[in-house]
């Protein structure tokens, strides 16, 4: 039987960040993911989600084959993050019912600011140190939401995956004018006055909240503080800007949708968690490899940046279990390809380091 808990019996220790404050009150951040067999990738993320400022990463993982649940575990134990298992029993949407369950969690319910990220997308906050005040506050008006346009980065020609900062290597993106630079990612407060989580923003205000839409702080707007017009909460989830909205000059959620032909391979003949079909194919390939636009904007926050990530690698146990993940993930790319990892250069160095 599938079921969803959180370990939450980790000892807390090193590395500990405090709570984001402004005005001196302080504003619990959360941020949800969920993830599968996606170990490499792990520690970054989680890093750059406590440079930005989340009080409260939440990562949902379910029916994992790799060694990312143990990884996840030992983060959770330095009081990183929460670790939410979430097996989701065959016939059920995946993504659907992991965001759920995490909905559940105090540490989304009771938070001031959710947002729902995948592991292959960074929120790039361009205003004042890049941090989530700095996104959220100095608005003459509140706002219940804010979506954030995607910029989708290509492979720049890469064949192969190899670890390191993800967000480093990637520095070609799509244009603004491309159709996928309208897709969005959302913040919003109350979590609880929503049906559901969702993807690119939450899904259905509830009634008795939808009747106050449209005065003082029943608001949507995007990183400019335009107002969203033609879409409410009342409506299933906003998923894209038209072209007058969007804009980088604010914010933007790199979205590193292949990273590599390699990684896409790993891809092609599985199912969406979130559309449960079979979409990777040659056609989402073409459309996603962008690469027409110089952007290195997140490079400016490389120093705060390895001023999280450094210490988190410098734990034993963390730095173990990154490369047993990594080696999973050569011998899944391998299997792919029909090869044995024990040849392959990367599982041997990876598995020498765990």
């Amino acid at each position: 039987m599938g079921g969803c808990g959180a370990s939450l019996d980790g000892q807390h220790g090193a590395v500990m960040l405090g709570p984001v404050t402004g005005a001196g009150v302080s504003m619990r951040y959360a941020v949800v993911c969920s993830v599968r067999d996606e170990g490499p990738f792990l520690v970054e993320w989680v890093a750059w989600q406590r440079m930005l400022g989340f009080t409260d990463v939440v990562v949902v993982t379910n029916d994992c084959t790799d060694h990312s649940p143990a990884l996840l575990d030992a983060m959770e134990g330095m009081g990183w993050l929460t670790h939410l298992r979430c097996d989701v029993p065959s016939g059920e949407r995946i993504t659907a019912t992991k965001l759920a369950a995490a909905k559940r969690l105090e540490a989304v319910a009771g938070a001031d600011w959710v947002m729902v990220a995948d592991v292959d997308e960074f929120l790039n906050i361009h205003r004042g140190a890049g941090r989530l005040p700095d996104l959220l506050g100095g608005f003459d008006e509140p706002f219940l939401g804010m979506s954030i346009p995607w910029r989708v980065f290509g492979t720049a020609g890469r064949e192969q995956w190899e670890d390191g900062v993800q967000h480093r290597m990637h520095t070609r993106a799509a244009t603004r004018e491309h159709k996928l630079s309208g897709w969005v990612k959302s913040i919003h407060g109350h979590a609880d006055w929503f049906l559901r989580l969702g993807e690119h923003s939450p899904k259905k205000l509830k009634p008795q909240r939808m009747r106050d839409w449209g005065l003082r702080g029943m608001r949507w707007i995007n990183p400019s503080g335009q107002e969203l017009s033609g879409w409410t909460p009342e409506d299933d989830s906003l998923r894209t800007l038209p072209l007058s909205l969007r804009g980088f000059e604010v914010a933007q959620v790199n979205h590193f949708m292949l990273r590599n032909r390699e990684s896409f391979g790993l891809k092609r003949g599985s199912l969406s968690p979130v559309a449960g079909k079979d979409r990777y194919t040659d056609e989402y390939f073409d459309v996603a490899d962008r690469n027409e636009v110089e952007d290195v904007t997140i490079l400016r926050h490389a120093a705060a940046f390895d001023a999280v990530h450094l210490p988190m690698m410098a734990e034993a146990q963390v730095a173990r279990l990154h490369h047993r993940c990594c080696a999973d993930y050569v011998a899944r790319l391998a299997a792919k390809a029909g090869g044995d990892p024990r040849g392959d250069a990367r599982w041997q160095g990876h598995m020498a380091r765990a």
